[in-house]
């Protein structure tokens, strides 16, 4: 039987909705949403498909579902948002704006290196399972946390930390949290439904994730014998990351929830020189300053290959955005955001079955080449 299929699609991207039809009838995708923005309008948005492995509620308007480290993006949109009205510098130290991070040989870590997983802070020595509850620890732990090898070098992906230290360096600038931060100065004026930290009345309509085995990450892939040690400060409780108490939390890392518009609607302004929904945020030099390539070659830890970007991932074949250009953000499991600034176009897809293959997953890549087919 047919998936039941909402939203709408635009007539000259009909082959975004055939690949998505594709997904949740012919290749096993359980439910999600897809967003396409095109020149400032929403020219596709359908959702479909089931909000439970049993199948008995229909994936809605209204779900959300955890995008895992896309939220490492939505928290750099933050701090480029800094920088854009002259509070926050690049190549200025951390320690400028948090003295504390100087310690232990840091100080001389640029805002830039912390931002792009260059700062050799992934692993915390002194981590206790449980430590991710309570931000002050976090924090008060990485300030003090000597480099885990020479700054610059051997770069790897901070799985658990860069969340914390470009959400602290927000916050000691702005005085705000980051989850309230992103509500008020992203989230609402495009029009977002994206919640870091979410509320009773809120977590009704999160959709739980669902394992898929041929899903190369999240089934070894992201935690190993190799990269475990991240993940220290994690609750022991293996149903942590599904539960209420992490939807609540707002892990800075990996735990914000979204629709794939909400998302397509945050890399708008990347798309249009700076601009969506009658709102200016980002200029074209910050856009570039945030978009320029940092490092590109297989992660130290993870073994996989990343090209990144100040806190944003740029196009290759494990995070895929179809074009050379392209930037966004990429969540483990098939979950993912880009700015197409040529074409200018936004992008977002939230499954709640993990997809399959390699990297975001042959289900995300049916949808960008269809994207691109139609253009």
């Amino acid at each position: 039987m047919a998936a039941p299929i909402y939203g709408t699609c635009h007539a000259n991207f009909s082959a975004v909705r055939e690949a998505f039809v594709s997904n949740l009838d012919a290749f096993g995708q359980l439910g999600g949403r897809v967003a396409v923005i095109h020149e400032g309008e929403t020219v596709v948005d359908l959702w479909g498909g089931y909000a439970s492995e049993a199948r008995d509620e229909e994936w809605s308007a209204d779900s959300l579902v955890c995008c895992m480290s896309v939220t490492k993006g939505v928290v750099a949109l933050a701090a480029h948002l800094l920088v854009e009205r002259g509070l926050l510098d690049y190549d200025a130290p951390v320690a400028s704006y948090w003295p504390e991070f100087g310690a232990a040989g840091k100080a001389e870590i640029t805002v830039r290196d912390a931002m792009s997983h260059r700062a050799s802070l992934a692993v915390l020595d002194d981590a206790e399972p449980g430590d991710v509850l309570d931000w002050n620890v976090m924090v008060s732990k990485i300030a003090a946390q000597a480099p885990n090898w020479p700054i610059g070098t051997d770069e790897t992906y901070h799985s658990v930390t860069i969340g914390y230290i470009t959400g602290e360096i927000v916050q000691r600038i702005d005085g705000r949290p980051i989850g309230q931060f992103i509500r008020e100065e992203l989230c609402q004026p495009l029009g977002a439904d994206y919640l870091l930290g979410c509320d009773d009345d809120d977590l009704p309509r999160i959709v739980a994730h669902v394992n898929n085995p041929a899903s190369e990450l999240m089934n070894g892939g992201l935690i190993n014998e190799e990269t475990a040690v991240q993940f220290r400060p994690f609750p022991p409780d293996p149903g942590f990351m599904g539960s209420d108490e992490f939807f609540r939390l707002g892990f800075p890392s990996g735990g914000g929830v979204a629709h794939a518009l909400a998302l397509a609607k945050l890399f708008a302004p990347f798309a249009e020189d700076g601009t969506y929904n009658d709102v200016t945020l980002f200029s074209p030099s910050t856009i570039a300053a945030a978009s320029a390539e940092q490092w590109h070659h297989a992660d130290s830890m993870f073994g996989n290959d990343f090209r990144v970007a100040v806190g944003l991932l740029l196009d290759n074949p494990f995070n895929y955005w179809g074009r050379e250009g392209n930037v966004g953000t990429a969540g483990a499991g098939g979950y993912g955001a880009f700015a197409d600034p040529a074409n200018r176009i936004a992008y977002g897809f939230t499954p709640n079955r993990y997809t399959s293959g390699y990297g975001l997953g042959d289900e995300h890549k049916r949808l960008v080449d269809a994207l691109y087919a139609s253009l």
